[in-house]
């Protein structure tokens, strides 16, 4: 890859590249080291995106298991609410029911 750009650039300038062995090797050198980095980079990322992903799992399921956990009292709570709205609705019809002194009574 690099020896393609310093051929390309030497065209383009009209002067012509004379390749030295030694800077081939150094060329080759630092694409290898590229590589190499770039490999362990990528086993980086991959094991990271692993553990990430291991991580999300547990939350959610340890907030699916609190969920289930709390929508037992959630519904106890939701029915005692119920009874409560069914009790006050009923001394509501009873007050309703009863006779009041008018004003021309008092």
């Amino acid at each position: 890859m690099i020896r393609k750009l310093a051929l390309k650039s030497a065209d383009s300038s009209g002067g012509s590249l004379v390749v030295v062995p030694d800077f081939v090797r150094r060329i080759d050198k630092v694409e290898s080291f590229v590589k190499t980095k770039m490999t362990m980079m990528q086993v980086h990322v991959d094991a990271v995106d692993k553990k990430i992903e291991s991580e999300v799992r547990g939350l959610r399921r340890e907030l699916s298991d609190k969920i289930e956990e709390n929508a037992g009292e959630v519904n106890h709570r939701f029915e005692k609410l119920d009874s409560k709205s069914e009790m006050l609705e009923k001394k509501l019809g009873e007050f309703g029911a009863m006779e009041f002194l008018s004003k021309e009574d008092l």
